[in-house]
């Protein structure tokens, strides 16, 4: 079945370059606007998710409003042990 796909996909491979040659410059432009327009609508609609730049300004907003979250937490003058801080809600009441 998976060598019938890839030979389907080689052929239909082999018989755009095939036409590709044989046109003129402009009907290879023509030829050639039909897919590029199909990628760029499925950019815009449907891969938006999957781009990398909008992935990291995400992350990037996530990771700032992280340590915002932390800083406002911090404030309740916990206690420094080396580099771990401990707050003072956490610790044991003393029986």
């Amino acid at each position: 079945m998976l060598q019938k796909i890839i030979a389907a996909l080689g052929l239909l491979c082999v018989l755009w370059m095939a036409v590709h040659m044989m046109l003129g410059p402009r009907q290879r432009l023509a030829l050639e606007r039909g897919p590029r327009a199909t990628w760029r609508w499925l950019q815009r609609h449907l891969l938006w998710r999957f781009n990398s730049r909008e992935r990291r300004r995400m992350a990037r907003e996530e990771a700032l409003g992280a340590i915002q979250r932390a800083k406002r937490a911090a404030n309740d003058d916990g206690l420094w042990e080396g580099n771990v801080y401990r707050p003072k809600k956490f610790e044991k009441p003393k029986k």
